[in-house]
């Protein structure tokens, strides 16, 4: 999974990026630079479930961080046909924006509306270049799929034109897969980063409360969080990084929320198998039936599918272990059309 950090100059997207690594890549002003890293994603379950097992690897999810240059900021200004986004904005699973809450003069929620305005400009010249195109061949060829789409892309024109994202336009599944390929930037997750001064640490659920309006469930979520902070904590061994939260009267670090954030946003979840060569978190989309979250881990599993031993993490939390569960009859034995849950531990049969 690819998340674009994007957002105007100085708004402090790279010092997120470093702090979401554990980089110590320059900050300031440089708009051209980019950056990229692979992390893991926190998850205290999968710690727990390894205590009593003691695996040789533990291995966690993963997310891919992309620090793009920054917006020009110009929105409108700049004119439609000036817009080019970089590819890895465009080709990203999700978009998280950094934006300025930290400086003297900051006006976050300009900053948001600018990023929004390129961000639908973008999409409406994308649109613009391929309307006629589908029009064109459904008209001469009574193509049905180009029909479809051209319909799609008149109401995702209509939606840019009155200046709503495509996040908004109500769009359905089969209308979202008619437009896929086109790589719409509003019609992608969206994270929001408050990035907030040092002083306003502990005062967190007032920014969330004075943008409490952007936050749209399943599609754009909001997380606050000083950078320069969060970027000293990543650079300190974990016994430092203890003493300076307790300094500044914090449980844990913001990143970690902001990470499992990006994670959930893009409509994933993860389920464990745990035994002595390894315990892992494995990787699949929502709505994944047990036979193709076999095929997670390997395509053999999948084709030789008989049944799925599930032991929710709930289950293993409150009675203490994954036998004590099972004990207590939360062991269930589900088929291939079991729709999974996040959390589930799991031991699939198979046979090839």
């Amino acid at each position: 999974m690819k998340i674009a950090i994007i957002g105007l100059p100085q708004s402090g997207k790279t010092t997120v990026f470093n702090a979401a690594a554990g980089k110590t890549e320059a900050v300031g002003d440089y708009s051209k630079a980019s950056h990229r890293a692979v992390i893991k994603v926190p998850d205290d379950r999968l710690e727990k479930l390894c205590e009593g097992v003691n695996p040789r690897k533990i291995t966690h999810a993963e997310i891919e961080y992309i620090d793009i240059s920054a917006f020009s900021g110009k929105g409108k200004e700049s004119g439609a046909a000036t817009i080019e986004m970089p590819e890895d904005v465009k080709y990203a699973d999700a978009l998280m924006v950094v934006i300025d809450c930290f400086t003297p003069d900051c006006s976050p929620m300009r900053h948001f509306n600018l990023f929004n305005e390129e961000m639908i400009l973008s999409d409406q010249m994308i649109i613009e270049r391929n309307l006629d195109k589908r029009v064109r061949t459904a008209q001469l060829t009574g193509d049905k799929e180009a029909e479809i789409e051209a319909e799609v892309l008149k109401k995702c024109l209509s939606c840019l034109e009155e200046g709503r994202p495509l996040s908004q336009g109500g769009l359905d599944e089969e209308a979202i897969r008619a437009v896929t390929k086109y790589s719409l930037l509003s019609l992608k997750p969206l994270l929001i980063v408050l990035n907030i001064p040092e002083s306003d640490i502990g005062n967190q659920d007032k920014w969330l409360a004075q943008f409490a309006d952007l936050t749209i469930p399943g599609a754009r979520e909001t997380v606050v969080l000083c950078g320069k902070i969060e970027m000293e904590l990543a650079a300190l061994a974990p016994d430092d990084q203890a003493a300076f939260l307790a300094d500044l009267g914090i449980s844990r670090p913001a990143m970690e929320l902001l990470i499992q954030k990006s994670y959930n946003l893009v409509g994933l979840i993860v389920f464990f198998t745990v035994g002595e060569p390894e315990g892992r978190a494995w990787t699949i989309r929502k709505g994944t039936n047990a036979r193709r979250a076999a095929g997670a881990i390997h395509s053999d599993i999948e084709r030789g599918f008989i049944r799925a031993e599930i032991v929710s993490y709930a289950d293993f939390e409150k009675y203490g272990s994954e036998r004590a569960a099972k004990e207590a009859g939360k062991f269930r034995v589900e088929g291939k059309d079991y729709i999974m849950a996040d959390g589930d531990i799991v031991l699939f049969r198979f046979n090839i």
